[in-house]
């Protein structure tokens, strides 16, 4: 059966959330893997390097003393700033009677989705330049998840803006 509504929306007295008890699941278990990811994985590891990016392009000289100063005062906030918004996303999501979310709430989602896409594309290889998915691709079914993840994202952002 079609979709009818977008998985968000935006009300009058908030944003409503139209995933179903499957769609539920499987984005709880994404955020779950981003965040088993964020406390497991050292500092400067590639999967991460999307959500991290450097904030000195340079990797010589005082830019490379810069960036591991960086890294080394931003890091820790940065990660407990996503496992917040996962934890936020992990409980709403477990309630299935949930139908309502207030700005806050969506935007916790917008930032744990596109954590996951981060990650996914990453691991992708995923480029400004990449055209749709090849079905006969041996990584059809994650190319299919980031594009789901996209698709989510989208309706997330548009519904902030229409809010």
């Amino acid at each position: 059966m079609a979709r009818r509504r977008p998985p968000f929306e935006a009300r009058r007295n908030g944003y409503a959330i139209n995933l179903d008890e499957e769609e539920r699941h499987f984005v709880r278990r994404l955020v779950g893997e981003v965040r088993e990811l964020l406390t497991s994985l050292p500092a400067g590891d590639p999967k991460m390097g999307r959500l991290f990016p450097p904030a000195y392009t340079n990797a010589s000289g005082q830019d490379a003393d810069a960036e591991a100063e960086y890294q080394r005062l931003m890091r820790d906030e940065l990660v407990a700033s996503r496992l917040d918004s996962i934890g936020r996303i992990d409980e709403l999501l477990a309630d299935t009677a949930m139908t309502a979310l207030t700005a806050e709430q969506l935007n916790a989602f917008v930032v744990s989705l596109n954590a996951v896409r981060l990650i996914l594309g990453t691991i992708l290889g995923i480029t400004d330049e990449d055209d749709d998915e090849d079905p006969d691709s041996p990584l059809a079914n994650e190319m299919a998840m980031y594009n789901y993840l996209s698709w989510l994202l989208d309706s997330a952002v548009t519904a902030l803006m229409q809010g």
